[in-house]
């Protein structure tokens, strides 16, 4: 691109100035046969003796291309809800395209009057401007500009063009103070008035200028500061905005009331001088103050508006600019998102989003002096969709943050808005429990519960294939219910038993177990979901120095409730796995829609393992001893899993029932505290006593309850059949009272309830059956009674 040297006004003489002017007009000369009549008789006598400097100002202007040639102007971006409303918009420039019907006359007659008052007589050029611009100039008068405003249009065209593209080049070159610049300007605008009429012209100069300190275009000036469209300004308000465009800081009338209403004045005046407006309209709006004329409307572009939507459209803005798919660089992500006129179509449902943000807020509010952070998430079985995404806070991206604010979303991943995840506890051991059903074992299997150290585990991928510590892992129970030497899992998982689920990790392999669970999306959340080496390197880089049983195991890992919920998802979903899904569609700004990363679902769990799945974390739910204390969704198949991290910091609840995965989480988002001394639902919570069926399952279960209202119920399938220790190759028949001798209760139960009866468990003492196992039935095994009947289940008290 040619470049002309830019010339000082205070350090070049009066004849090298002029020679330079002379340079340039005379390219402009030979082209413009309405210029060249007018100027001839000023510059004529410097003409004839400079005809090799007429030829050089002619080479110079050929050399300037002819054609504007841009990309499209930016547009706003809109991020949209599921049913069709409106989150947020993105843009580069705060501008909003009008066509010129939708423009007062009273705008369009300002800009005319202050910036071009010739435009309907020029070709492109106003010579008697540029004449007058340069003298004054090259003469060390005040700096004029003479450009007009088609020239002034295709100056924001090409720097917005440069701006666009990140030429950074182009942006110096569309914004220097040269002769050079002009000339270029003065050519295009030329050829730009051969294709356009005036008025596309004059609508395009409306729609791009800049009529404030951040509003780009007349429509965006119009609502900041009168909260009125740019069709019903007045001549006063069209006076004061046609002036902004001069100095947007300098003539802002918020900041700069006296300088705006000086500069509003002379556009009137100019207006006036015109014949757009009398006398009369002259003394009216002259005399009116700028204060009395401003109501400031301050629109916020990005998430900062979506309000309690706020962080899910964080979520979806930083998915598209990390989605390769969407396209092949994060920079060329940015521009379409800022500039490219799409519509984004999310899978967002506000009306779930405002119930979870209602229970959130009202159970622990965004201010409280405590600063404990609350948080619900919400997936669709099967098709990877986020319902909802809320916590109690407000949204706040700036850096000024209030209380109550933040810009961390505590349900998502780092990359993706979030910060290094929460320790999830004991809701990882469904994926221990899953490693175990895919290794050809059973719920009805038993393990050992009793405390002890156990300093090894086999983990393949760790040197010498096995974990090892001296003296060893040695967890602790946390549980409500009497345990035996030795229960079932799934009386382990009911009742949440460490030292059981450590037993079963024994016969296991950590690094397996770590692998199952990134196989359905868990993994830490420090971790780039979009970067395929999160999925593809060994398990072991993936954890480090955290595989470890007090990871692997009980949850002693950071991971986002997002992907915790999601995982829950694929047991919902029969073993169906899709990854987390908040955009439904992308559109460009011509309707056609373009690729972002699907949901991706494949049958990640073998079916009969993931219904056992779903069928053990309901019993967890339903049975009221159990961690779920019957926390049920009425009308509604449901089952889940608390989790709390070591020392109580973090608790949770995830649960699902066939249409939704909601993971709930509660805790410090800042610090590792105990939760305590302050009041949940008029409940007070007691330091050192707060679990996840506290907090995070009575609003799991209010919340879950609230969103399934007038849905279906679809169950979950039956759940296997247990096997008798007794006599394991005989069948439960129906009519005939079972053999349960030696089973654990949860096993009797299930096998008397099989048989077709109503079971009724009794304790008594027992110096030959171990404490909690089962002594028998009354009638005894082998009876025929009719079904329905009540069958007593004797269970051992110990001795006597």
């Amino acid at each position: 691109m040619a470049r002309s040297a830019s010339a000082s006004g205070s350090g070049r003489s009066l004849p090298v100035a002029l020679a330079q002017t002379l340079y340039l007009l005379l390219g402009l000369l030979a082209v413009s046969a309405l210029a060249g009549v007018l100027l001839a008789a000023f510059f004529l006598p410097m003409v004839s003796a400079s005809s090799a400097v007429a030829k050089d100002g002619v080479d110079l202007f050929d050399s300037y291309p002819s054609e504007l040639e841009v990309e499209p102007l930016n547009e706003a971006s809109r991020i949209e809800a599921a049913d069709g409303s409106l989150l947020a918009t993105f843009y580069t420039e705060n501008r909003i395209m009008v066509p010129l019907e939708e423009i007062s006359p009273h705008m369009q007659h300002a800009v005319i009057a202050v910036e071009d008052r010739r435009f309907y007589e020029h070709g492109g050029v106003d010579p008697k401007g540029m004449a007058r611009a340069f003298a004054s100039n090259a003469t060390g008068g005040a700096t004029q500009g003479g450009s007009t405003l088609t020239q002034q249009y295709v100056k924001n065209a090409l720097l917005m063009d440069a701006v666009q593209r990140g030429d950074q080049e182009d942006q110096v070159a569309a914004t220097e103070q040269t002769y050079g610049r002009k000339l270029r300007e003065a050519k295009l605008a030329i050829s730009l008035e051969k294709q356009w009429s005036k008025d596309e012209i004059l609508n395009a100069y409306l729609n791009v200028a800049q009529f404030g300190p951040s509003q780009y275009g007349v429509e965006t000036g119009s609502r900041h500061y009168f909260s009125k469209n740019a069709k019903d300004l007045n001549p006063g308000e069209a006076a004061l905005l046609a002036g902004i465009t001069n100095g947007p800081n300098q003539y802002d009338p918020v900041s700069k009331p006296e300088a705006g209403q000086k500069r509003r004045n002379e556009v009137l005046a100019d207006m006036k001088r015109e014949g757009y407006i009398t006398e009369a309209e002259y003394e009216q709006y002259t005399a009116q103050p700028v204060a009395d004329m401003l109501k400031i409307q301050n629109v916020t572009a990005g998430c900062a508006d979506a309000g309690t939507s706020g962080f899910f459209c964080d979520y979806v803005t930083r998915s598209l600019l990390n989605d390769p798919a969407f396209a092949e660089t994060y920079e060329e992500r940015r521009k379409l998102l800022y500039g490219g006129g799409l519509t984004i179509r999310t899978t967002l449902d506000p009306g779930k989003q405002a119930a979870a943000t209602d229970i959130l807020m009202r159970k622990v509010p965004a201010d409280a002096d405590h600063g404990f952070g609350h948080s619900i998430v919400t997936v669709e079985p099967g098709t990877g969709r986020i319902l909802s995404m809320a916590q109690n806070r407000n949204f706040n991206p700036h850096q000024e943050v209030g209380p109550g604010e933040t810009a961390i979303n505590y349900n998502v991943p780092k990359a993706l808005g979030g910060g290094n995840g929460f320790p999830v506890g004991s809701t990882f051991k469904p994926f221990v429990l899953q490693e175990w059903l895919e290794s050809g074992k059973s719920i009805y299997d038993r393990v050992g519960t009793v405390r002890e150290p156990m300093p090894n585990f086999p983990a393949e991928c760790l040197p010498g294939g096995a974990w090892r510590e001296r003296p060893g892992y040695n967890p602790d129970n946390a549980v409500s219910v009497p345990l035996a030497p030795m229960e079932t899992v799934l009386n382990s998982t009911k009742f949440s038993v460490n030292t059981s689920y450590a037993n079963m990790a024994r016969q296991l392999d950590l690094c397996e177990i770590a692998d199952t669970a990134r196989g359905i999306g868990v993994v830490p959340a420090t971790f780039n979901p979009y970067d395929p080496t999160t999925w593809e390197m060994p398990i072991e880089d993936v954890y480090g120095t955290e595989l470890a049983p007090s990871v692997v195991v009980l949850g002693e890992l950071r991971i986002s409730a997002l992907d915790m919920a999601n995982a829950y998802a694929t047991y919902a979903a029969g073993g169906t796995y899709c990854k987390p899904q908040a955009i439904s569609e992308v559109v460009d700004r011509n309707g056609e829609p373009m690729a972002i990363s699907g949901a991706d679902c494949h049958q990640a769990v073998d079916k009969d393992v993931a219904d056992t799945m779903a069928w053990t974390l309901q019993q967890d739910l339903e049975d009221p001893r159990a961690t779920g204390r019957g926390r049920v969704i009425p009308g509604h198949t449901a089952g889940g899993k608390t989790g709390t991290s070591n020392q109580q910091f973090h608790t949770w609840y995830v649960g699902f029932t066939r249409q939704m995965s909601t993971a709930v989480w509660f805790g410090h988002p800042q610090t590792n505290i105990k939760p305590g001394g302050f009041p949940v639902d008029g409940e007070m919570l007691r330091r050192g006593s707060v679990w996840g069926n506290n907090v995070p399952l009575p609003t799991w279960q209010e919340y879950m309850t609230r969103v399934h209202e007038g849905l279906p119920s679809e169950p979950f399938p039956a759940g296997p059949a247990p096997a008798t220790p007794a006599a394991a190759d005989d069948a439960v028949q129906k009519g005939v009272v079972p053999d349960v001798a030696g089973m654990m209760r949860s096993e009797a139960e299930a096998a008397v309830q099989a048989a077709g009866y109503v079971p009724q468990v009794e304790n008594e003492p027992s110096e030959d059956v171990g404490q909690w196992f089962m002594i028998g039935t009354e009638p005894g095994a082998g009876t025929r009674l009719p079904e329905g009947e009540t069958v007593v289940i004797r269970q051992s008290s110990g001795e006597g």
